[in-house]
């Protein structure tokens, strides 16, 4: 089983290593008691936060459900890597462990705010006026995480919250866990609860997030900010289907023009090359130091062979994916994240596409490579102003604002395609929104819970070259007939908590 993403847990340090992680305290792991007795303790703890938060921003977080989604094909030589999200034949013992990576990083949220709002509430001399404020500072971020991790698991393993076939007031939510208990006592683990509870706990928390984070935001952030916060908000309204609230976070951050589009190729090249920050409402730090790595987008996207010149990826592409980017002439993206490569293969070889959006900074690859072998890493854009475009254009269109749609969906594409002029019918503005999410988004893990929201199936179209490549059409149904749409809460926690046994998702 892969990892989710490697990181420095400073309290929960062992949470994938136990059978159900929900917010216990680890023995040994760290001196509760004086875990904050100084604001340089409180900062260590804040950067642990964002470590687990940069872990989540890529890795398996994103690549398990772009692999399982339509936009790529495996070749013959993908050696089962991501095999049974691909193939969508996988059960309850190979959920990749993002439940318990995500409660691990509760449990850290968690006992930040404990004891965070235990001393903002009282008289601690260790603390100065100004210590006291950057802590509240950190106590909205800590809130902020806790609220974006449940959102993750909310999106995975539960309905989609706005859907017609969704009931959030009867079907289940995940436990939304608020405290750290000191002791793991099973009659304590929560249930489930309601999809409609589960909402409402992470916008509650996301309240909080508002009130705490003052920061303004700017290009390329390494921290939350205010605009980080309603980025957000727009993704988890626009998923519960609340459209006034997407319009209400969005459009001030798109009419503000603080996070301008690019208006040219290679400036659009450095934003994914270079990690310009260009267009970024937050990039996250990242350096060519041993401990200080992000997580790679890549999942086996490109896989070069420095050593006999040959590349040899496990997923490209599929022929329908590069039919739309290459659509437009002019488009930046078809340039960027398109790029021929002659692929070596077991079955053969063969010139085809392979997604070149995440070639690896050369910043960060590893020092003293002579050769500028990539890494493929870069610094992890959790969210970027043309996502938020794309969420309040989606927005106007379901709100049957048909040209405001447009006007926003045009406005992108101005900036993504040279000489770009509008062609469609406004009518039809929804089906241009989907595929410009497609070419928008490919790789960074939106597009199975955009095709779950619509209610879209997963059929993917055909393989570039089908000499080279497994083939693999995936599904026919939708969200309303196929269970694998709803991830399986893996075997471990439902056999470890008895009062979530009887609430495993249906089919597993």
């Amino acid at each position: 089983m892969k990892k989710i993403f490697k990181a420095t847990f400073l309290l929960a340090a062992a949470a994938g290593l136990f059978s159900c992680s929900m917010d216990l305290r680890q023995p040994g792991a760290i001196d509760t008691e004086n875990a904050m007795s100084s604001i340089q303790d409180a900062q260590n703890l804040r950067r642990g936060l964002y470590v687990n938060f940069r872990g989540a921003a890529a890795g398996g977080f994103v690549t398990y459900s772009e692999i399982q989604s339509d936009l790529f094909q495996a070749t013959s030589g993908y050696g089962n890597n991501y095999g049974s999200f691909f193939r969508w034949d996988f059960t309850s013992s190979d959920e990749p462990g993002v439940w318990s990576s995500c409660y691990g990083v509760i449990a850290n949220a968690n006992f930040f705010i404990e004891n965070a709002e235990n001393i903002l509430n009282g008289n601690s001399e260790e603390f100065s006026e100004e210590d006291r404020a950057n802590l509240q500072l950190y106590l909205g971020e800590a809130y902020f995480f806790r609220a974006y991790f449940h959102y993750e698991l909310a999106v995975r393993f539960c309905k989609p919250y706005g859907a017609a076939t969704t009931s959030p007031e009867t079907d289940f939510g995940i436990p939304y866990v608020t405290v750290y208990h000191p002791t793991a006592e099973r009659d304590n683990y929560p249930s489930r609860g309601t999809l409609a509870a589960t909402y409402e706990h992470i916008n509650e928390d996301l309240d909080v997030a508002e009130s705490y984070i003052t920061t303004t935001g700017s290009v390329g952030s390494m921290w939350l900010t205010q605009d980080a916060v309603d980025a957000f908000r727009s993704r988890v309204y626009l998923n519960m289907g609340d459209y006034s609230k997407v319009i209400e976070y969005a459009e001030p951050l798109v009419s503000s023009n603080r996070y301008p589009l690019v208006q040219t190729s290679s400036d659009f090249s450095a934003m994914w090359v270079n990690d310009s920050g260009s267009e970024c409402i937050m990039m996250l730090d990242a350096s060519n130091e041993s401990n200080n790595q992000p997580s790679s987008y890549d999942a086996m996207y490109i896989s070069y062979q420095a050593s006999n010149s040959e590349y040899r990826p496990g997923y490209l592409p599929t022929q329908g994916v590069v039919d739309i980017l290459l659509e437009f002439d002019g488009d930046f993206r078809a340039t960027q994240f398109l790029a021929q490569r002659l692929v070596t293969e077991p079955y053969g070889t063969a010139t085809v596409y392979i997604m070149n959006k995440f070639p690896g900074n050369p910043a960060l690859f590893s020092e003293g490579m002579s050769d500028g072998q990539s890494n493929y890493l870069h610094k992890n854009k959790p969210f970027r102003i043309a996502e938020v475009y794309l969420n309040l254009a989606e927005a106007y269109a379901a709100s049957n604002q048909n040209g405001l749609a447009s006007n926003i969906l045009n406005t992108l594409r101005a900036a993504r395609i040279s000489g770009y002029s509008p062609a469609y019918s406004q009518s039809a503005v929804m089906d241009e929104i989907k595929d410009e999410r497609a070419r928008e988004l490919i790789g960074e893990g939106f597009r199975l819970w955009d095709l779950k929201r619509w209610g879209d199936p997963v059929v993917r179209a055909a393989a570039q070259d089908p000499g080279i490549m497994i083939n693999d059409a995936a599904l026919t149904g939708t969200v309303s007939d196929d269970i694998r749409f709803l991830w399986p809460i893996p075997k471990a926690e439902t056999d470890a908590n008895p009062n979530i046994a009887g609430e495993q998702n249906p089919g597993y």
